[in-house]
């Protein structure tokens, strides 16, 4: 299957994106809710790890999630670039750099279309739309006292705070005007596992427990233990 047009929105429910602010080091600002993982950095790094940021190379994929039951895997179409941000700088005067991946709403069938129907300047697209959250005073221009103070007293991360700012972000539109030229790179297939589901954890404990015989020796043993006690306990206060 071919993806025909540009895909028209960006949107934080399935935008990965990890960087830093003014005086705060590097961190995820925005996780994807499809697809769900539990954790994000190594398979950033596996996507994106080792492009070069200031040449800004556009890339697309596939990322693989086996299931643990009996379902096929799922895979999921990415694009991901890591680039510098051409306007801001950290306090020391440094380039900001950026880590981002998009996950479209596309068939895994389609991913070989990804650079006719995206846009090779998406990301910088998605990063003036992220001007008013990410690039706001809240999240960007937090200054360094207030991040020190929020490690001490806050009972929330600081992360925590940005990936709830961040994700109030409008969809993004990719549509207007000329893409910078560039040109695509194939990525990795990325494979990860699922997440263990809710409570799955707890099902295993409590299946590997033990059985009512072996509960049944275990009140016994301790029975006998608490009788031993008692009549040491007798006997010593005979002898006093």
């Amino acid at each position: 299957m071919l993806v025909r047009a540009p895909l028209p929105l960006v949107e934080t429910s399935r935008l990965l994106w990890r960087t830093r602010g003014e005086h705060w080091d590097y961190e995820l600002i925005c996780v994807p809710e499809i697809p769900a993982l539990p954790a994000w950095l190594t398979t950033l790094e596996a996507m994106i790890g080792d492009a070069d940021a200031g040449a800004g190379e556009p890339r697309y994929g596939l990322l693989e999630i086996d299931g643990r039951g009996p379902e096929e895997p799922r895979a999921y179409p990415y694009v991901a670039a890591r680039f510098l941000d051409p306007a801001r700088k950290d306090w020391t005067g440094r380039q900001v750099q950026h880590f981002a991946v998009w996950f479209p709403p596309v068939p895994p069938e389609a991913v070989e279309s990804l650079p006719g129907a995206v846009p090779a300047d998406w990301h910088l697209r998605v990063l003036d739309g992220l001007a008013g959250t990410y690039g706001s005073g809240e999240v960007f221009g937090l200054p360094e006292a207030e991040i020190r103070a929020w490690k001490r007293s806050h009972q929330e991360s600081r992360a925590a705070t940005a990936l709830a700012i961040v994700k109030r972000t409008p969809p993004v539109a990719l549509l207007g005007g000329e893409a910078l030229p560039a040109r695509w790179k194939r990525g990795p297939t990325v494979k990860k596992k699922s997440p263990e589901p809710p409570g799955a954890a707890g099902l295993v404990v409590a299946g590997a427990g033990p059985s009512g015989k072996g509960r049944r020796f275990g009140c016994f043993t301790i029975g006998a233990m608490m009788l031993v006690a008692f009549c040491q306990l007798m006997i010593a206060c005979g002898a006093s």
